[in-house]
């Protein structure tokens, strides 16, 4: 039985490249015949600039209007990366937690829109802000799964508590089934570097005290750099790229929890 994913992005810190894996995820997805959605909850309009569109100046047309009380289901989707089955919904700075405090349930303004307005999409990848607050709140609300990109300047101690934090405010939120973290997914490695590999092998052993999968590290890699400044998916560029294989990986493994359902 094959079953829609709504998976996270989530982060503490912001700058760890959230918006390149949504991407890559997103091209690898559709390659697969498959339909993604990627909803911008960030207010830095990276994801946008990624795919080579405007700031959209009209809420209306933004994830802004998600958090409306008369949201009627008319997403505004914008079809991206010359592909009819990858759409994403731009972000806006002007949603804030600030802008939603006020409302009842506030936590759950996106699980419930999804829910009654539903999207066609097999895959959607909420592309989060950093850290945790209202809006981040929704996203573990709304989510099935989660992968948590990590920055391998951060020390070993920060990303265990970020974790924690995270298990912490699922537990808070009272989510039944919780959304499952699927990976942790180092990036901006340097080979080699000494500071990374202890890194690395730190992360190695927390992965496997709480039993999440540490996909390979996404290298700094001039040509991933290049593909996005492109408006790009690596595999778009250079399909025979090694770094496409990590992307291939999440990717196998979301397939797998599609068709168990």
């Amino acid at each position: 039985m094959n079953s829609q994913i709504i998976l996270a992005l989530l982060s503490d810190a912001g700058g760890v490249g959230k918006t390149t894996v949504a991407v890559n995820l997103a091209y690898e997805w559709a390659m697969r015949g498959r339909s993604v959605a990627i909803l911008d909850l960030d207010s830095n309009h990276s994801l946008e600039s990624f795919v080579g569109l405007k700031a959209e100046s009209r809420s209306e047309k933004t994830i802004s209007q998600i958090f409306e009380r008369e949201f009627d289901g008319n997403w505004q989707l914008k079809q991206v990366l010359a592909s009819e089955k990858i759409a994403i919904l731009q972000g806006n700075s002007s949603l804030t937690a600030e802008k939603i405090a006020s409302r009842t349930r506030r936590e759950y303004i996106l699980s419930k829109a999804l829910q009654k307005f539903p999207l066609p999409h097999s895959l959607v990848i909420l592309d989060c802000r950093a850290g945790l607050d209202l809006i981040t709140d929704n996203a573990l609300a709304a989510s099935t799964h989660i992968l948590i990109p990590l920055d391998l300047g951060v020390k070993a101690k920060t990303v265990a508590n970020s974790i924690q934090r995270i298990l912490t405010e699922t537990e808070n939120l009272e989510l039944n089934p919780p959304p499952k973290i699927i990976g942790l997914l180092p990036n901006h490695y340097t080979k080699g570097a000494a500071y990374e590999e202890q890194f690395l092998e730190a992360l190695g052993k927390i992965a496997s005290k709480l039993d999440i999968k540490l996909y390979p590290p996404v290298r700094r890699w001039g040509y991933l750099k290049n593909a996005s400044t492109l408006g790009q998916a690596l595999k778009q560029t250079r399909a025979g790229d090694p770094l496409c294989q990590i992307f291939g990986e999440i990717v196998d493994d979301l397939e797998g929890i599609e068709h168990n359902g």
